[in-house]
């Protein structure tokens, strides 16, 4: 079998217009567009994939019937990997649902670009496994049946997780049951995110919950000042727990466990662990610097106390079956206390340096999500520094998820392909600091090119395409409608 880019486009009469491509393709003369189709699934584990694409192939005008078969098979291919025969009939093989998922997309993007399936077989398998999308839906507050439409968006090319980020200094964005004095007016409630959390179960995404701390948590210490850090010479602390106290950490172990309550699904946590203090002053916070040595000796910083407590709180979500991540930023800087070296690193930047380099996370073998903070942050009104992603500025960067984000310097940090395991994926971000720059609406239609285009080369880890074919597809594919949840 032949790759993309060796058989180009214009080899078959109909390109093969799906986001993200696949990794091979051999396309022949013909089309498939029947007027009537039979769904079938040869095992059971396939059987609500049959269900759902009958229902999708409806809604574009191709109902239940006898005029062709489409026929789902299992194998034991990779766990999203798949491959399309189309002829007079399609089969497609994959050996999980997620991957008879992933392939069925592939099918419902060339009907909406073209209205009908090229002749011939295409087969794919990510080269990473996580493709992420992350909502700060804390500062902003994202309706329950926005996320949900979101969602559906996000699967429908190929994103694997979806981080919710409920909690920052304006906001608590989701109902809480054991502490309903820190949530804001505008909030998802509790029965809102339990449909969120089957929506994206039903769509084969892993909703992963954001609640940072120790930092970002002003909007609920308001309610709690007796739980802030002690102030410290005029720098700010109103944001910050004091993890000093044990009362403080109780107080987030329990905040979790309520949150957590929500999400049975989940496998992931996200504790944040960024922008806690000033850290490039840190020791001008007495409390900490003095809890610090007191508890970890004589050399001990606050980046001890910090990491100290991110061992901890990992330790408690692990006890919940949650796998935690943290942001890069504060971490692998403490003198004395060991970073957990199965603790996940979304790394976003390198702006400081102070900043550890990729280079030590590396030595210290913590596995990686890659958020590239310079070309996947969209933030709202363009604050400190950002501009909005473009798909053009990742395809002329020749981005790929071992492209991380450069040193101070400009130096380059790249892990190349073959990527190792550690390496998981990468992720798109929306980050609500100017609340009111755009409606949810507006951050939809803004996000959809950009992020397409990291869906694209995070699951090839580049692309075959130009990105003039890139767009072009993007345009003819469309948007996905969202159908009802698939029965279960």
């Amino acid at each position: 079998m032949t790759a993309l880019h060796d058989t180009g486009r214009a080899d078959s009469p109909h390109p093969w217009l799906a986001i993200p491509q696949p990794t091979t393709a051999e396309l022949s003369s013909g089309a498939w567009r029947p007027s009537t189709v039979r769904v079938a699934a040869d095992d059971p584990m396939l059987a609500r994939e049959a269900v759902r694409l009958t229902r999708e192939l409806a809604a574009l005008g191709i109902p239940d019937g006898e005029g062709s078969v489409v026929r789902l098979r299992r194998d034991d291919r990779a766990d999203e990997s798949f491959e399309i025969t189309v002829g007079e009939d399609i089969a497609v093989s994959a050996s999980t649902a997620v991957g008879a998922f992933r392939a069925t997309r592939q099918l419902l993007h060339n009907l909406r670009a073209q209205g009908l399936v090229p002749h011939g077989r295409v087969c794919s398998a990510p080269v990473v496994t996580e493709r992420g999308f992350h909502l700060d839906a804390a500062r902003k507050h994202f309706p329950a049946p926005w996320i949900v439409d979101l969602l559906h968006a996000l699967a429908d090319v190929g994103i694997t997780t979806f981080q919710w980020h409920v909690s920052e200094n304006e906001g608590f964005r989701i109902g809480s049951e054991a502490f309903p004095e820190i949530v804001s007016s505008a909030h998802v409630t509790r029965a809102e995110a339990l449909v969120v959390a089957d929506t994206a179960a039903d769509l084969h995404i892993d909703l992963v919950p954001s609640l940072d701390m120790p930092g970002h948590l002003r909007h609920a210490l308001a309610t709690h000042p007796e739980l802030r850090l002690p102030d410290a010479g005029g720098l700010p602390t109103d944001h910050a727990l004091d993890i000093t106290r044990t009362a403080a950490i109780d107080f987030a172990a329990a905040l979790i466990d309520d949150v957590a309550a929500l999400f049975p699904r989940s496998t992931r946590w996200h504790l944040g662990g960024d922008e806690f203090v000033d850290f490039a002053r840190i020791e001008e916070y007495p409390a900490l610097a003095a809890a610090a040595r007191e508890k970890h000796g004589p050399r001990a910083t606050g980046f001890d106390l910090l990491t100290a407590f991110v061992n901890a709180m990992s330790a408690h979500l692990r006890a919940r079956g949650l796998a935690p991540r943290v942001w890069n930023d504060g971490m692998l800087r403490s003198e004395t206390v060991a970073l957990d070296p199965d603790l996940v690193l979304t790394w976003w930047t390198n702006w400081h340096v102070e900043m550890r380099p990729l280079a030590a996370a590396v030595d210290a073998g913590n596995p990686l999500v890659n958020f590239h903070d310079a070309l996947l942050y969209y933030v709202l009104g363009e604050k400190a520094g950002y501009t909005y992603p473009t798909s053009a500025r990742i395809w002329e960067s020749e981005w790929h998820p071992g492209l991380f984000p450069a040193l101070p310097d400009g130096t380059r940090q790249e892990i190349p392909m073959p990527y190792p395991a550690r390496l998981l994926g990468a992720s798109f971000s929306v980050w609500s600091d100017d609340a009111s720059a755009q409606t949810p609406e507006e951050v939809a239609d803004g996000v959809r090119r950009p992020l397409r285009a990291m869906a694209e080369r995070a699951w090839n880890g580049t692309s075959a395409l130009s990105h003039d074919q890139f767009c072009e597809i993007d345009a003819a594919i469309g948007v996905a409608t969202a159908p009802g949840p698939c029965a279960r």
